[in-house]
């Protein structure tokens, strides 16, 4: 079965074929797999398409569907969510916040969270963690669900603060965010003791710290102020001899890279930007890799370019222990259905092995 695939492949050991994860969002391509219309019900069709991909690992399955009518394409909810088109889910981000300067970052405790901040609370990690069970429930053995553990610390400072006052303040004030930064980590290893208790095989965290264009800090700042605090959070899942864990960041970071597997990390998601034949060569023989496929492949290539994609990712990650076949920007509505059959006609052919 392929959750048995998704555990072999994360601990080393040899399968009968490349494992395979994505994040599938083609109301198209899902009811052509499917034979219904995957918005009479949405989450079923999402675990029903899986299952006809034979896809091994699962990070969630969407827990609203958004319809949006001819000619829109974004949406704002009652609760200040704002929603664009993408699939069947839609790509929804946040436009409220608690904090509108420096000085109200800087007094901020995430642990005391007098100011009702939601993303700190023990409710909220909760309510991630029943989505993930009740997710894991519609799949049974079909494909491991993980769920992400998603603000682990810097994601904590964009997603509590916006993108731009966090930027300013860790900037301006490394010393005085510390305390912050503080904070958030002991909220996350809070937070992944209780994923720990779920009685996992593996657990994603993720944290963007990093653009297209690479870091955002100096590594020098990653290496004082966040990584330390990491070796922190981390210490109940490294704690579990059976437990893997992976680490997922949009954008180039390649330059901690070494940084990242010194901490204990088991598997990475490497993306299009980044070189995953020098990162399987160097470290594959400790290491499980996801990704690197590019999605603009599938989306502006064609069904030639493709597979030349896929073989490429393929024969780059042989080095690695293990290697899971990925889209990096996931595989939304917009990819042509004749490229969506090849990306997945390509990745079965080209990751058989006898």
């Amino acid at each position: 079965m392929s959750y048995a695939r998704e555990v072999s492949t994360s601990r080393l050991e040899p399968t009968d074929r490349v494992a395979h994860v994505e994040i599938l969002d083609h109301p198209q391509f899902m009811r052509e797999l499917i034979g219904y219309d995957p918005w009479s019900d949405p989450r079923q069709a999402y675990a029903d398409a899986y299952r006809a991909l034979d896809i091994d690992w699962v990070i969630a399955i969407p827990q609203h569907s958004v319809r949006f009518a001819p000619g829109e394409s974004s949406r704002q909810e009652k609760d200040g969510t704002r929603y664009t088109e993408w699939g069947l889910s839609g790509s929804f981000w946040r436009g409220d916040y608690l904090f509108h300067d420096s000085e109200s970052v800087l007094a901020f405790d995430p642990v005391a969270n007098k100011e009702g901040e939601r993303l700190v609370t023990v409710g909220y990690n909760q309510e991630v963690l029943d989505a993930r069970r009740a997710d894991q429930e519609l799949m049974g053995d079909a494909a491991i669900v993980t769920g992400v553990y998603y603000t682990t610390l810097f994601q904590f400072g964009i997603m509590a603060f916006d993108w731009e006052l966090f930027l300013a303040t860790a900037a301006s004030e490394p010393t005085r965010f510390q305390p912050v930064l503080r904070g958030f980590a002991e909220v996350s290893r809070r937070n992944l003791e209780a994923w720990v208790a779920e009685g996992m095989d593996l657990i994603l965290i993720h944290d963007d710290i990093a653009m297209e264009s690479g870091l955002v800090f100096r590594p020098a700042w990653y290496r004082e102020h966040l990584f330390p605090l990491y070796e922190y959070l981390l210490e109940p899942v490294i704690a579990q001899p059976d437990l893997k864990v992976a680490f997922v960041s949009d954008g180039y970071y390649t330059a901690v890279f070494d940084d990242l597997v010194s901490l204990g990390f088991d598997g990475f998601m490497i993306n299009e930007c980044m070189d995953l034949g020098d990162i399987a060569r160097r470290h594959g023989e400790r290491l499980f890799l996801m990704g690197n496929v590019d999605t603009s492949v599938l989306t502006f290539g064609t069904p030639e370019d493709v597979w030349k994609e896929v073989g490429r990712t393929i024969d780059e990650a042989r080095p690695a222990g293990g290697h899971f076949i990925r889209a990096i920007g996931d595989l939304p509505h917009n990819i042509p259905l004749d490229n969506i059959r090849a990306y997945f006609d390509a990745a079965a052919e080209i990751g058989r092995r006898d």
